[in-house]
């Protein structure tokens, strides 16, 4: 995969020529390449961002990407003073860089939804005093982390999961959790983003309450609702950016943004365990293709969602199969292709890859979770910044009808 880049720009000289600013985007510049990244600093109102792609390609020495990965941030203060300025920036910066048509689809699809959980899952924490873990980063040195989707591929491995489960800390996708159960197979962690009503069919299962759940404040309102510990990621998510601003602002907890270009589970625990040094990923039932006549392994909540419309003329695989596809496509082709990159510099590898001596390797130190404890701010200091939004993320609509009803 290609060296991470940061592009700062800065169209004000009242800004960039302050001898001040220019001390601290050196002292940026340097811990961006101790940290292995490159940082690229971009002036004036109208930059040539054709010519800025070919510098970070000569610096990063490798061609860009046609389908690299980027995310466009902006400082509240500019989007309100300089809206038309950012809107030509959004246009020709993402032109170059990214090509957004399934980003944007999704955007409009759920950003209703995403607000909308987002203040009730908030107003849910409130409720209910739950200590919720605010997530900084996993920590630990030769350390086996197993991550399980839940493909029909699960099911050819699942003895020999069973017989080294002591070997690793298993990450579990919320798809596979039914399955796992079945077989007597209790994940470390469960991963579930997806925002949809959707995701409470996987959680239908006797779940021990131990397993912590990993998650999204937008993520499915079910998952508030059950008494398994949360961990919360920063995604973000405009929402998710003000509420890290809170954090450091007001508590001094430092809450990263976790970037996951993916915008899959996968690329969600490639991220989150990138703080483990000399770390052996090692992945089960992730294929993105249909395998065996089945788009999953058995016991997923689609099963439970499906049941009721069988008959002797409607199979399960009937329905299921248009999950997914003999052959990847989209963003699954995407994510599958990074995958095969990362490979080749990462130890990352697929279970039925491994030898004998791989798999009974002794599990040499636990995965530490590194995080703190709080509560989000109130609805109406989320909303006194969440208005001034401009990327159309955030419903306003959805959130000032929470504002009105709110308490607080």
């Amino acid at each position: 995969m290609g060296q991470p880049a940061a592009i700062v720009w800065e169209p004000l000289p009242e800004v960039f020529e302050l001898p001040a600013f220019q001390t601290e985007i050196l002292e940026l510049s340097g811990k961006a390449k101790e940290n292995g990244f490159t940082l690229v600093l971009v002036t004036g109102i109208t930059p040539n961002w054709n010519e800025i792609k070919e510098k970070l390609a000569f610096s990063t020495r490798e061609k860009v990407p046609i389908n690299v990965k980027w995310a466009l941030y902006v400082t509240p203060s500019y989007e309100r003073y300089f809206p038309n300025l950012i809107e030509n920036c959004r246009k020709n910066f993402l032109s170059q860089f990214q090509s957004q048509n399934t980003n944007q689809n999704t955007i409009q699809h759920f950003r209703k939804v995403w607000t909308h959980n987002y203040l009730k899952n908030k107003v849910t924490i409130e409720e209910t005093k739950e200590s919720i873990h605010w997530f900084q980063s996993f920590r630990g040195t030769n350390c086996n982390v197993l991550f399980l989707g839940a493909s029909p591929g699960l099911e050819h491995n699942i003895e020999s999961i069973k017989k080294h489960r002591h070997t690793f800390t298993l990450f579990a996708s919320d798809t596979s959790i039914g399955y796992l159960l079945e077989h007597s197979i209790v994940p470390d962690y469960i991963l579930s983003f997806d925002s949809g009503r959707g995701t409470l069919y996987h959680f239908l299962v006797d779940l021990p309450t131990s397993i912590p759940i990993i998650t999204w404040l937008g993520g499915s309102p079910y998952l508030f609702e059950l008494p398994n510990p949360k961990i919360l990621v920063n995604t973000g998510h405009p929402l998710d950016q003000i509420v890290s601003f809170y954090f450091q602002n007001e508590k001094g907890f430092h809450w990263p943004h976790i970037q996951n270009p993916s915008l899959n589970l996968l690329g969600m625990v490639i991220s989150i365990t990138k703080g483990i040094l000399n770390r052996n990923l090692v992945l089960s039932g992730v294929s993105f293709v249909s395998e065996f006549g089945k788009s999953h392994c058995g016991g997923t909540g689609y099963e439970r969602y499906y049941l009721p419309q069988l008959h002797r003329k409607q199979s399960m695989e009937s329905f299921t199969k248009r999950l997914y596809s003999g052959v990847r496509k989209g963003k699954n082709q995407l994510v599958w292709d990074e995958l095969l990159s990362a490979k080749t510099t990462e130890n990352i590898q697929n279970y039925s890859e491994l030898t004998a001596f791989n798999t009974n390797k002794p599990f040499e130190q636990t995965v530490e979770l590194n995080s703190f404890q709080g509560f989000p701010p109130r609805i109406s200091d989320l909303a006194k910044w969440a208005n001034q939004d401009q990327s159309g993320i955030i419903h306003s609509k959805t959130l000032n009808v929470w504002l009105r009803f709110s308490l607080g």
